[in-house]
């Protein structure tokens, strides 16, 4: 089952966005419902402690308010004062009743005053026979207001205790909440990260198969086709870069197959030219003077150039198909196979080669090493100018062999130090010898070094002015 895919970039992204939204959306939603909640709750808390408190106020100053009224109709005797007491003590009777259902909590006292006031009765009137009547009352009710009002005062302790538990209890539920919105937001943070890795990954995926397939591209070959997933964009991109590598992929088979006809085509008849000239060097066909046979050889030495030119040639074109084949190799009889080859060019042009290594032996790969030092021996010879000096010296460096090929003759332009391992550039550094380089031999010599591994570099010499060294590490 495949994953679905948008049909547009600008689709992608207008997803991602909404994606990315949506938990900071609802972190702000369980924000505002906390905080409403916190509002809800303190509003009733403050109701309910300004509620409590003002009945509390209340019944303090109507206690003593009845206090008053009873000791007023002691002293007047008027029953409507008797009337007011009733109505006054009904109401503080209510208050009280009210105040015990405004708190969570529950005060005995307040029980105990209610019963208190209920039991406490003026007379309708006082009687004019008895003397001693109002002072029995007062004394009854200074009795009974002393039981009241310390049941009073100790409602009013009471109340405030009640309300502090209810601020401490409303402070623990905000606390709580509080709690509760950090953890549902750090749950929602994590969730909006992984989000967007994964909404990153989502966007990156068709740019990485995209980079993917221009890796492959370059480095498995042109044989492999492109398919890009994803948007239409980037499909339409994919679509682009497969026509482009088909273009590629059979420019490179035209190629080859060029040079594989070329080199038939070339080889075959400088077979037969230097198989020719060998046979007037032997003199096979008879007796040649000395000066014919100088002209022989400068038909030889430059049917043996031709044949290296058109080596270069295809090595270039084979180079990234062949593989490694490591082997110990004797660097002197290396040394000295190659230059069997380049000797009547050097005695031609009275060259001086001074040769001097520290390594015996070496393990690399046989044909690589030897088609880049050939390279290396072709360039310095062909440059040096007649008398020069050619100095080769090799050396190991912890686990690298460096070999140093230097020539004299004119140094190669600053400008020119890198650009002399592109294929088929030319130096403006002068060239001796009657074939002109193709320029890709020095390309090749570092292609198959850097193939093991090593590198190929131009550098300073302490007394000739063109130095090439190698580097080539140990396998």
């Amino acid at each position: 089952m495949s994953f679905w895919q948008p049909r547009s970039l600008q689709q992608l992204v207008i997803i991602s966005i909404v994606a990315a939204l949506a938990p900071l959306c609802l972190a702000i939603w369980f924000t505002l419902d906390t905080l409403a909640e916190l509002n809800d709750k303190n509003r009733q808390i403050t109701q309910t402690v300004v509620k409590a408190t003002r009945l509390g106020q209340e019944i303090q100053r109507d206690v003593l308010e009845l206090e008053r009224r009873a000791r007023q109709y002691v002293a007047l005797g008027d029953a409507e004062l008797a009337d007011l007491f009733q109505r006054e003590r009904d109401i503080l009777v209510q208050k009280l009743a009210e105040l015990q259902g405004a708190l969570p909590s529950r005060s005995p006292d307040i029980k105990g005053l209610r019963g208190s006031l209920s039991m406490l009765e003026l007379p309708a009137a006082l009687g004019t026979e008895d003397a001693n009547a109002p002072d029995s009352l007062l004394g009854r009710l200074d009795h009974e207001f002393s039981v009241i009002n310390e049941q009073n005062r100790a409602i009013k302790t009471w109340l405030l205790s009640s309300v502090d538990q209810v601020l401490e209890a409303n402070s623990l539920e905000a606390d709580s909440l509080i709690e509760n919105l950090t953890l549902e937001l750090s749950a929602l943070a994590a969730a909006t990260l992984a989000l967007l890795l994964f909404l990153a990954r989502w966007i990156n995926k068709p740019v990485r198969d995209l980079t993917n397939e221009i890796h492959q591209l370059g480095t498995a070959g042109l044989s492999h086709s492109i398919e890009i997933s994803g948007p239409r964009e980037l499909q339409a991109l994919g679509s682009e870069l497969e026509w482009l590598r088909r273009g590629l992929h059979e420019s490179e088979q035209q190629k080859e197959q060029f040079l594989r006809h070329i080199s038939h085509e070339l080889k075959t008849p400088l077979a037969s030219l230097r198989e020719g000239a060998d046979l007037l060097a032997d003199q096979v066909t008879g007796h040649l003077s000395q000066q014919q046979l100088e002209i022989v050889e400068i038909v030889r030495q430059n049917g043996i150039e031709l044949q290296r030119l058109i080596e270069n040639l295809l090595d270039y074109n084979r180079q990234p198909a062949q593989l490694l084949n490591y082997e110990e190799l004797e660097l002197e009889e290396l040394w000295r196979d190659l230059l069997n080859n380049y000797g009547l060019s050097m005695d031609k042009k009275s060259l001086w080669l001074v040769k001097e290594g520290e390594v015996t032996h070496w393990v690399a790969d046989r044909d690589k090493l030897r088609t880049t030092l050939d390279n290396l021996l072709s360039n310095a010879v062909s440059y040096t100018p007649e008398g020069g000096c050619i100095d080769i010296a090799w050396r190991r460096e912890d686990a690298t062999l460096v070999i140093d090929v230097a020539n004299s003759g004119d140094p190669i332009p600053r400008e020119d130090a890198e650009r002399v391992f592109e294929p088929f550039f030319q130096s403006a550094a002068k060239r001796s010898g009657p074939i002109k380089g193709s320029g890709i031999g020095l390309s090749v010599a570092r292609e198959c070094i850097e193939a093991q591994g090593g590198s190929l570099t131009l550098v300073a010499h302490p007394s000739l002015p063109v130095c090439f060294r190698l580097t080539c590490p140990a396998h």
